[in-house]
């Protein structure tokens, strides 16, 4: 009992950081129309200051998952548990408190991408793993869904709570955006001393120190750990298909969600008569996209790894998704006034295998696949070459967007979700692979790196 109480613990705290980074990572793009109607000229954001606000807690997210990955593997998982959240309340806190009808235009995307990048430093962190084996893991990273999915609730409730007053004065708006962002930071408060108090597990305690002295590991025992393992090919090329899948897989995937409230206006179900109509439609078609296939594809993820394996649960819904872009994109070159309806369905489809196949293993995958010794600095570094798509496509979709369109836009999508696909052929397969396995390198026919990196018997925890 007192196991599964500690397990339970460890899945509630770790989910509600997940929760709290589904629920600031993709509000951006709630929030930023907001803005343009309260401090940008014609009430709307041009496409640079909506990148660069958008881009914000990406780059802040590659320092995170770089540091922290690499700081669990010198001082253990449980050591620096707890720090990162603190910079995420900082950052979003004092984006809440932007100065009320005192700045430029300018001004709001510069102080907003300032401290989206602290977000993002804090949230980037809980992309290291903490748990093991798929359901899991997979269990405590689906709250990012149930983050995201409530900051649309939270939004669609601000916005009917204050539908009088902003008929009468837009500049009422200016509550919603801040208390949509501020309730983000209650559920990660909550959490924080359980977070700060949180032991270390018994296996990585047994590499956080040496193994023959007791002594900690230092940065200089890590680097020479991590540049033994990785100089064989066959375990670098895992790295690399690892980081280079969850690459391209974000560049699709932000692109779709940072933008969605541009793409459901394009597809016809965000526009409105009035500012009010036009944000209350955007929230509706943002919980209708996430109720029919953001959220459920997290719940069914969780059960494929086990029955199908990784890799195929990756490579095929990659395939899938690549063609409903392309129907999608068809759809809409064809038709001048293509269906509402039908292409919803095509949105939630999209969504739903995207979240079921690589949104889940693009995560799960590094926490498996890479011994303890170096699965934190691997995970950190697949994670942030996740986070450089993301960059690229936050800082790239609305200039591209605005060149080619949306149906260009869904065509590259498409062809990126193929190359992913043909990436994640690199990678081996975890399932039926017991934890001792993993950690001895039977993953790999023959196994050539060194005694002390692949014939530790400790189990992934």
């Amino acid at each position: 009992m007192a196991y599964l109480g500690a397990k339970l613990r460890f899945v509630i705290t770790a989910g509600v950081g997940f929760f709290a980074d589904g629920y600031l990572n993709l509000t951006i793009g709630l929030v930023v129309p907001i803005l343009g109607y309260l401090y940008f000229q014609d009430g709307k954001v041009s496409t640079v200051d909506s990148d660069i606000m958008k881009g914000g807690l990406s780059l802040g997210m590659v320092v995170g998952q770089l540091l922290f990955g690499v700081l669990s593997d010198v001082w253990g998982r449980h050591t620096i548990y707890g720090k990162e959240l603190l910079l995420t309340i900082f950052g979003t806190l004092m984006v809440v408190l932007l100065p009320w009808n005192r700045m430029s235009a300018q001004s709001v995307t510069a102080w907003i991408a300032v401290f989206r990048v602290m977000t993002g430093v804090g949230t980037g962190a809980e992309k290291s793993p903490f748990g093991s084996r798929a359901i899991q893991v997979l269990t405590v990273f689906s709250n990012i869904g149930l983050g995201n999915t409530a900051a649309s609730v939270v939004f669609l409730i601000l916005l009917k709570a204050f539908e009088g007053s902003i008929a009468n004065n837009l500049s009422h708006l200016e509550w919603v955006w801040r208390l949509l962002l501020g309730i983000g930071i209650v559920p990660a408060a909550f959490t924080l001393y359980a977070r700060l108090t949180i032991t270390e597990t018994l296996p990585y305690k047994q590499y956080v120190y040496d193994d023959t002295s007791g002594k900690k590991r230092t940065f200089k025992k890590q680097w020479e750990d991590f540049c033994e393992y990785f100089s064989h090919w066959k375990h670098a090329k895992v790295l690399f298909a690892t980081a280079g899948s969850w690459f391209l897989f974000d560049i699709a995937y932000y692109g779709i969600n940072l933008n969605q409230s541009i793409i459901l206006a394009r597809i016809g179900y965000a526009n409105g008569a009035t500012t009010w109509q036009t944000l209350y439609n955007t929230a509706v078609g943002n919980i209708i996209i996430q109720a029919a296939g953001y959220l459920p594809g997290f719940y069914v993820g969780i059960f494929l790894p086990d029955c199908i394996g990784r890799v195929r649960q990756q490579f095929w819904t990659c395939i899938v998704v690549c063609i409903l872009y392309v129907i999608w994109a068809g759809i809409s070159t064809q038709n001048a006034h293509p269906p509402t309806a039908g292409l919803m369905v095509i949105f939630a489809l999209s969504q739903f295998f995207l979240t079921v196949g690589p949104n889940c293993t693009t995560f799960l995958i590094p926490a498996e696949v890479f011994p303890t010794r170096v699965r934190g600095t691997a995970h950190g570094i697949s994670a942030a070459a996740g986070k450089c798509g993301a960059i690229i496509t936050a800082f790239a979709f609305g200039t591209v967007e605005d060149t080619i369109g949306l149906e260009g836009v869904l065509g590259l999508f498409s062809g990126i979700m193929l190359l992913t696909a043909l990436v994640t052929l690199l990678i081996p397969e975890t399932k039926n692979q017991s934890l001792e396995g993993i950690e001895n390198g039977e993953l790999y026919r023959a196994s050539s790196c060194s005694p002390r990196l692949c014939c530790d018997k400790a189990t992934i925890s």
